[in-house]
């Protein structure tokens, strides 16, 4: 489990405002303008923390950083 959710919920919740503060001014990462190689940006749609995943991920792109999805499986987090 996710650091956070190992706290307790208060302070789970508490980090996961503090994340959204911090990241709400952030300039995101346009992929579109970087070479063909490089690292692809995502971004979390809870906290906006960045994801970076190596251009050859096979998956589809990830909503929720690992944070977020131990609050999620907790109920914690609509």
């Amino acid at each position: 489990m996710a650091l956070a959710t190992t706290r307790g919920k208060e302070f789970a919740l508490e980090e996961l405002r503090l994340r959204r503060e911090k990241n709400k001014g952030q300039e995101h990462i346009d992929d579109s303008k970087l070479y063909a190689g490089s690292p692809m940006h995502y971004y979390c749609i809870a906290c906006d923390t960045v994801m970076t995943l190596p251009e050859s991920h096979i998956c589809a792109a990830p909503k929720l950083c690992d944070e977020c999805v131990a609050l999620k499986s907790l109920g914690w987090l609509e």
